[in-house]
C-alpha cells in the first residue's frame, strides 16, 4: 500500500541537508514505509532497527560504524538510510548529531519511531536544526484505493466555494463506497484495515490496547494505577464529539483532576487520542476553555453517527499537517460553538486566520442552520459532508453538500 506521506517528505527543496523525522502511532505503518523506500532504490541493507542486538553491539564495537558505511557506498548521491527506534538508545541524540555534522552531505536519513521520539522530538535538544519532523497518520481513503489524483496540493480550493464543488465533481467514484464503509467498520491501521476481518479486529484492537496501556505508559511516565488509565481509556468512547469535560470524568471515575488531565496527555503522546480547541476570536460569547476529543483509531467508536464524525476528523488533521509539513503556513483544525448552542464540527485555519468550516452528517442534506450562521458570522465558505449522498449541491449563503466519499479523497 503506497501512502501519501511518500509524495513529499523526500523532498529536497524542503529537506536540503537535513535529517527527516517521521513518528506516529504503533502499527500505523512506519517500518513497513521505511523498508519499501529503501527497497524502492535498491538499498534494502540500509535499514538499521535499534532494538536488533546486532545493530547495538556493532556501533558499540566501532563508534565510526555507520559513518564506514556512508563511505563505502557514497558514488556521488546521497547514501539512503533509516533509522528504526533509536530513540531507545540511552545517547541517541548524540549519536544522530555526530553522524549527521559528519556525514550531512552524503546521506539521507530517515529517522522512525512513535510515542517516545514524538516526545522528545517536542522538547529542546542538541538536534534543533539538523531535522524536520513528519507524522504518518491512519490510512485515508486515497491510500485505501490506491489513488492520489485528487488530493488537494494546498487550502485554496477550501476559501472558494464553487472551486472546491469543481474538484468533488472530478473525483472517479468507482470503489469508493465500499472502501469507505470498510474503513469506517476497520479503521485505519493497515493490519486490520486490509485483513478486512471483524473477529482478527476485535482481537487486534484488545492487544493494540494491553501493549499501549501495559507497555507503552509504564515505558513514558511514572503511572502505576493501570487499571485506573484503563477504566478511562473505556470511557472516553462516549465522549468523542463534544466538548470534554473533565469534571464529568473526574464523576465518573473518582480520580483527581490532576491526575485525569495527566492520564489524557499521556494517551494523547501516545497517539491514542488527540483533542481540538474551540476558535474564539471575533465570535461573541464563543466557548473558549473545553477542547473536543477523538481517537486514531475511530473503529473504538460505536456509535454510527460520532463514528463518521472521528473519521472525517482525522482526515482533516491529516490534510492540516500535511499542509504545513510542506511549508504552506500552519494549518490548524478547530471547532466552533458558542453560548447560544450555535455548534459546527470544524473550522479549518491557516495562520489562525479561519478557511471553512466542515458539519458531518450520516444522511441530511439540508443545511445546518448553525452552519449558515457561522458562515455569514465569519463570512467564509460551509461544508456539509455527507456520507450517504452521491451529489454534490451549491445552496445560497456560501454553503455546500459534499459527499463524504469525494470529500475525503481531496482531503486525502
Amino acid at each position: 500500500m503506497k501512502r501519501l506521506v511518500g509524495t513529499y517528505i523526500f523532498d529536497t527543496e524542503m529537506n536540503a541537508d537535513k535529517m527527516v523525522f517521521l513518528t506516529g502511532p504503533r502499527q500505523v505503518g512506519k517500518t513497513t514505509f521505511a523498508t519499501n523506500w529503501l527497497a524502492s532504490i535498491g538499498s534494502e541493507d540500509t535499514y538499521f532497527n535499534w532494538d536488533d542486538p546486532s545493530v547495538m553491539r556493532e556501533y558499540k564495537r566501532n563508534p565510526l560504524y555507520f559513518r564506514n558505511i556512508i563511505d563505502s557506498k557514497f558514488k556521488g548521491s546521497p547514501v539512503p538510510l533509516v533509522f528504526d527506534e533509536i530513540h531507545k538508545h540511552r545517547d541517541w541524540r548524540n549519536i544522530l548529531k555526530g553522524i549527521y555534522d559528519t556525514s550531512k552531505e552524503r546521506m539521507r536519513l530517515l529517522v522512525t519511531g512513535s510515542a517516545r521520539l514524538g516526545m522528545y522530538r517536542k522538547s529542546g535538544d542538541s538536534l534543533i536544526g539538523r531535522y524536520f519532523s513528519y507524522q504518518m497518520f491512519p490510512i485515508g481513503l486515497p491510500e485505501a484505493v490506491g489513488d492520489f489524483s485528487s488530493v488537494l496540493q494546498d487550502g485554496t480550493p477550501f476559501v472558494r466555494g464553487s472551486l472546491l464543488m469543481e474538484c468533488a465533481r472530478r473525483v472517479n467514484p468507482e470503489g469508493l463506497v465500499d472502501s469507505l464503509a470498510n474503513l469506517l467498520a476497520f479503521g485505519g491501521f493497515p493490519e486490520p484495515f486490509l485483513k478486512g476481518s471483524p473477529r482478527f479486529h476485535k482481537r487486534w484492537q484488545r492487544e493494540y490496547k494491553t501493549l499501549l496501556t501495559k507497555e507503552d505508559v509504564r515505558d513514558l511516565s511514572r503511572i502505576t494505577d493501570i487499571r485506573g488509565i484503563e477504566q478511562i481509556i473505556e470511557i472516553l468512547p462516549t465522549k468523542v464529539g463534544s466538548p470534554l469535560s473533565v469534571n464529568a470524568l473526574r464523576e465518573d471515575t473518582g480520580y483527581h483532576h490532576a491526575t485525569i488531565v495527566n492520564w489524557l496527555e499521556i494517551l494523547k503522546e501516545l497517539y491514542l487520542i488527540f483533542t481540538i480547541r474551540p476558535w474564539q476570536k471575533s465570535i461573541i460569547r464563543s466557548v473558549k476553555k473545553e477542547t473536543k476529543l477523538y481517537f486514531l483509531d475511530w473503529s473504538n467508536i460505536s456509535d454510527s453517527g460520532y463514528r463518521f464524525e472521528n473519521l472525517i476528523a482525522v482526515s482533516l488533521l491529516r490534510m492540516a499537517a500535511r499542509f504545513t509539513e510542506t511549508g504552506l503556513g500552519n494549518f490548524e483544525v478547530m471547532y466552533l460553538k458558542d453560548k447560544n448552542k450555535h455548534e459546527v464540527d470544524f473550522l479549518l485555519t491557516k495562520d489562525n486566520t479561519p478557511l471553512a468550516l466542515f458539519e458531518t452528517k450520516e444522511g441530511d442534506t439540508s443545511i445546518s442552520p448553525a452552519g449558515k450562521y457561522f458562515s455569514k458570522k465569519l463570512n467564509i465558505p460551509f461544508y456539509q459532508i455527507v456520507y450517504r449522498c452521491t451529489k454534490e449541491e451549491m445552496f445560497p449563503d456560501n454553503c455546500y453538500v459534499i459527499p463524504a466519499t469525494n470529500f475525503l479523497m481531496l482531503t486525502g
